[in-house]
């Protein structure tokens, strides 16, 4: 009986000693800790590496859309010049016509005039030279005052004022709107206008968008022939003739004679600390307007606040002096086009966005 206790006891005891929990030693448990803390070392690393790397992906992307919205606006200022055709309510038959019927009221009066004006062409024989607008413009006021408003645009003794001048002009580009068989666009031209850009105070993005503007900015030289209609809708200003240009509308103005042509020259009096909003300068040249942007970016990029800005765009035309026909033409038109803020599909804002055009063309007109 005695020896069966023992043995029940031995069992009772390997069975506790089997099923008791192994105590750790202190060596055991520092391994432990460790290990834990080696663990949590990496998950953290782990954590921010991937943190970091969406960040990058974020600001890379974000980069990328806010080029997107300065090559869209680029696009859409080019691709607008096309639209602005169709901007204007005035038909181009009706364009057309009115400055004709106004010249040929005039052409009467024209030879009376002659001799009251001929001590005029003394006082102005600096025609060689570019005459100043303040000193032009007062002149141009004594002669208008004394010859009325029927002052003779096309006499030699009158083109050396800037009214003198501005009649001359408008009475030849009248007649290429209604006698010219074609014209011809040689040169369109569009170019970074005094390296102006801003892209909300970012200059990376900045470096990086004038070298993405030398895929748009680009001259184009090959011959473009309008005839009929499709001259007054594209000769400067596009269907928007310069019978609606006064002379109080001009800066800068010079007459020359080279043989038998004028070169006349005409500036708006604008300036950039009081720039054009296109009141004047759509008499002159061929503008961007702010209507034609919206639509060649409509449903992709959005704008707020959008005005096109013109720094004295200017004309340079040549003109027979017998017959009054214009057989050359030469516009520059600088502008800054800005925006409040510029939106892409909705989803990326850009503000204080501008950009600095400079759009110029050449035409010559054939009889």
């Amino acid at each position: 009986m005695a020896n069966e206790m023992e043995t029940a006891t031995e069992l009772i005891e390997t069975q506790l000693v089997e099923e008791a929990p192994q105590v750790k030693t202190k060596k055991e448990l520092k391994k432990e800790r460790k290990e834990i803390k080696k663990h949590k070392k990496e998950v953290k690393k782990e954590a921010k590496l991937h943190s970091a790397k969406a960040t990058k992906f974020y600001k890379f992307m974000m980069t990328v859309i806010s080029l997107v919205v300065i090559a869209s606006m680029l696009f859409c200022s080019f691709t607008a010049i096309k639209f602005t055709k169709s901007l204007n309510d005035v038909p181009a038959a009706e364009s057309a016509d009115t400055p004709a019927n106004g010249d040929t009221g005039n052409a009467g009066g024209d030879t009376g005039n002659a001799g009251g004006n001929t001590g005029d062409t003394g006082n102005q024989s600096a025609t060689d030279t570019k005459a100043p607008a303040e000193s032009s413009s007062s002149s141009g006021e004594s002669s208008d005052a004394q010859q009325g408003d029927a002052a003779d645009a096309g006499d030699p003794a009158d083109v050396n004022t800037k009214a003198g001048a501005v009649e001359l002009y408008k009475k030849a580009h009248a007649k290429v709107l209604a006698e010219a068989k074609s014209v011809t666009r040689t040169l369109d031209n569009n170019t970074h206008y005094k390296e102006f850009l801003e892209v909300g105070g970012n200059s990376a993005l900045a470096g990086v968008a004038k070298t993405l503007m030398g895929m748009f900015l680009k001259a184009n030289e090959e011959p473009v022939v309008h005839t009929g209609a499709d001259i007054a809708a594209n000769f400067p200003p596009s269907q928007n003739s310069s019978a609606g240009l006064t002379a109080d509308m001009i800066g800068d103005f010079s007459v020359k004679e080279e043989g038998e042509y004028y070169i006349v020259k005409l500036a708006i009096n604008s300036t950039e600390a009081a720039p054009d909003l296109g009141d004047k300068s759509q008499h002159l040249v061929n503008i961007v307007s702010s209507k034609a942007v919206e639509d060649a970016a409509a449903g992709f990029v959005g704008f707020t606040g959008l005005k096109n800005e013109y720094i004295a765009p200017s004309v340079e035309a040549k003109i027979e002096k017998a017959s009054g026909k214009m057989v050359e033409l030469h516009t520059i038109c600088p502008s800054y086009m800005k925006f409040d803020r510029a939106t892409v599909m909705s989803i990326v804002n850009v503000d204080n966005v501008g950009i600095g055009l400079q759009y110029e063309t050449k035409w010559t007109v054939q009889w």
